[in-house]
């Protein structure tokens, strides 16, 4: 078999394992402007139900380790960097319920409701500049800055007692630091993994799940023991140790300055990637709803999954269940969320990891519709739907990073990163706060209802996405 001067094709497969050149396979077109960081997925001859290829070449972007101690090290620090930022994001109802019957007793929930959201939002608008700061600059300095940010913002939030002390605090300041941090732990694991993509993110986003099913007792046993301010104070010193730990262990495989851009809107013109953060904004809007009024959850997926549990604690209540009811079930569904963060990354590093996403948006419909929606009012029903949901919204945030760096170069993964999520903090910004309003007017079951739509709508994106990544030819069977 004769080889092609430049760029080589892996077929994988059970029909053959060696190298094939580009000139054996038919109609394949390979754009200069291609990614070559990751999965790139070409049309599966007629004789063939599946086909998956990787671009390889002799320039360092081409070149993953995929393992090793530094590797790992890497994962490791992005652990602590999500438990430290997302963990606490699938915490913030637990301080919002606090807030409205102590320091803001004054104001609605659906007022207080707008810090959270404040914090999320800027948690992930600002990653459109982070991204690109990354990709030139390299993680150090940046995860310093976000650590003094974030401590910064905690700090002076035990100090609060105005509405808009709380604001400035914990929406804008802390806010901004979990940008930076959270940004950088993402961006940075698809720098090392190519084929393991999968995992190594599935164990990164673990912390974010981890911190979910951790904060909530750590600070509702605070309030009560210790008071509200040491409570806070305590966090702080919890995410400072975090935080170092994965300034310690965060770095760059990259050199610096091969992005020179900030905000490359042009990504839009690759409809994979136009399509995927269509169907991660959808996701988030339920998530959202989960965590917000009255214990808490995350962002999701990033729409569905924030919407949905920033209200679940509150609808807990609202069917005449207690707080602490709430709290263990968010914590079920945290832990559920954690163990589907590191199952699914395996699993779609072998099936494809689009293929994953769309299935597992399956099971979360699934999950709302035929468990959430006719059995929601009974407790054992409540922790069926919060253990099924919890492994498959945890897949939904963990997988999302690995669908974007599989269609993208490696020197573009921290820019898209953060243009994908500042899109995507549009729709957190509006659920937590707005969706306590929705569960008074239209009612739980169509709350519950309309949550599950959005899936849906999420799951049809989805779709598409990975239709653009066959050149709109379906392949049942193609590993995406």
């Amino acid at each position: 078999m004769q080889k092609s001067a430049g760029t080589s094709v892996q077929e994988q497969g059970p029909w053959q394992s060696a190298a094939t050149s580009v000139s054996d396979l038919p109609n394949v077109n390979f754009d200069e402007e291609a990614p070559r960081s990751a999965f790139s997925v070409v049309e599966a001859p007629a004789e063939l139900s599946t086909l998956t290829t990787h671009l390889t070449g002799h320039s360092i972007e081409d070149t993953f380790p995929d393992g090793g101690l530094r590797s790992w090290s890497v994962v490791v620090g992005s652990f602590f960097l999500l438990m430290s930022t997302f963990g606490v994001m699938n915490t913030t109802g637990i301080l919002q319920s606090y807030l409205t019957t102590h320091q803001l007793s004054n104001y609605s929930p659906s007022a207080v409701g707008w810090i959270p959201g404040l914090f999320t939002f800027f948690g992930l608008s600002i990653s459109v500049q982070v991204g690109p700061m990354f990709d030139r600059y390299g993680p150090r300095y940046i995860l310093m800055f976000g650590t003094a940010c974030y401590v910064a913002g905690l700090l002076l939030l035990a100090e609060s007692y105005l509405y808009w002390h709380f604001v400035l605090t914990l929406g804008v300041l802390g806010g901004t630091g979990t940008a930076f941090l959270s940004t950088v732990a993402l961006a940075s694991v698809p720098q090392w993994f190519d084929r393991k993509a999968g995992l190594a993110l599935g164990i990164s986003m673990a912390g974010g799940g981890l911190g979910g099913a951790v904060f909530p007792f750590m600070l509702r046993g605070g309030f009560t023991r210790v008071g509200y301010k040491w409570t806070i104070r305590l966090l702080a010193l919890v995410i400072l140790m975090m935080c170092t730990v994965g300034i310690v262990l965060v770095k760059a495989r990259l050199p610096k300055g091969r992005s020179k851009s900030t905000i490359n809107l042009r990504a839009f013109k690759d409809a994979r990637f136009t399509w995927l953060t269509l169907g991660m904004f959808g996701e988030s809007l339920p998530l959202a709803r989960h965590g917000g009024v009255i214990a808490d959850e995350e962002i999701g997926l990033e729409l569905n999954v924030f919407a949905g549990l920033g209200l679940y604690p509150t609808y807990v209540v609202m069917q005449g269940f207690s707080n602490n009811d709430s709290v263990y079930l968010l914590a079920v569904l945290s832990i559920c969320s954690t163990i589907g963060r590191l199952v699914a990354g395996g699993v779609a590093d072998r099936y494809g990891r689009i293929n994953t996403q769309t299935a597992l948006i399956v099971l979360g419909v699934f999950a709302v519709f035929v468990i959430w929606l006719p059995f929601g009012n009974t407790l054992p029903g409540l922790y069926m739907f919060s253990s099924i949901f919890g492994l498959a919204s945890g897949s939904f945030l963990s997988l999302a990073p690995a669908c974007i760096g599989q269609i993208s170069k490696a020197s573009e993964v921290g820019g898209r990163f953060g243009l994908t999520y500042s899109i995507v903090s549009i729709a957190t910004l509006i659920c937590i706060p707005t969706g306590g309003e929705m569960l008074d007017k239209v009612g739980k079951k169509a709350m519950v209802a309309y949550l599950g739509g959005v899936l849906i709508v999420a799951l049809g994106l989805f779709v598409m996405a990975r239709w653009a990544c066959l050149s709109y030819r379906w392949r049942w069977h193609a590993k995406i």
